[in-house]
């Protein structure tokens, strides 16, 4: 396995954390391969995706992909499932990789995905309609959504721009900051939304 070359900071551990909860669709504390094809498949329903057409087919692809790094990260071709330990460790290992050059293009990844999806116009705006569709197909609580909004939408203009939905990723992933705006992208830290059960070891 890969050299820890980053240190996380315990905010970003957090967030990390969060995301883990978010993912984990069946909330059985546990990620597994069937976990993002659940997301894949809640993101295509609430988008109104139509099923197995092209947009469909490569959410499920992604989600298989994203699954595959991790079993290669850990060098198990069968690995079934990993914890959420297992998980900061896979994405300070690989999703920041050794450098800022790498994380700023994972960053990136994420948010032409997240834009290629829900900006349902393609007018490169997120409007607070299209904002919510990523709460509910994420199953974040939507009762923050709006608050997340505003906070999202730095120049007041209803919309989150491609520039401002960068800025929020960057924030969320890099920022140690507890104020920073963009730690609001997945909703509220520690939403008691995403209660996982606890594993017995």
């Amino acid at each position: 396995m890969p050299v820890n070359n980053t240190m996380l900071q315990e905010l970003q551990i957090r967030k990390l954390e969060h995301l883990f909860r978010i993912i984990d669709f069946d909330h059985n504390g546990l990620l597994q391969k069937s976990d993002f094809q659940s997301i894949a498949d809640n993101v295509a329903i609430f988008t109104g995706i139509i099923e197995d057409d092209d947009h469909d087919n490569l959410l499920r692809e992604e989600g298989n992909m994203i699954w595959g790094f991790i079993q290669a990260y850990f060098q198990q071709p069968n690995l079934q499932n990993i914890d959420s330990k297992q998980w900061i460790e896979f994405m300070e290992n690989f999703f920041f990789g050794a450098d800022d050059e790498v994380l700023d293009q994972n960053i990136t990844f994420i948010v032409n995905r997240l834009q290629s999806v829900f900006d349902k116009n393609k007018d490169q705006l997120i409007s607070r309609l299209e904002f919510m569709s990523i709460f509910v197909s994420f199953r974040v609580e939507v009762r923050f959504a709006n608050q997340c909004f505003k906070a999202m939408d730095l120049n007041g203009d209803g919309f989150i721009s491609t520039d401002e939905l960068v800025h929020a990723a960057m924030d969320f992933f890099k920022s140690n900051d507890p104020d920073a705006l963009g730690n609001k992208l997945f909703g509220e830290l520690g939403s008691s939304h995403f209660q996982s059960v606890k594993v017995q070891y």
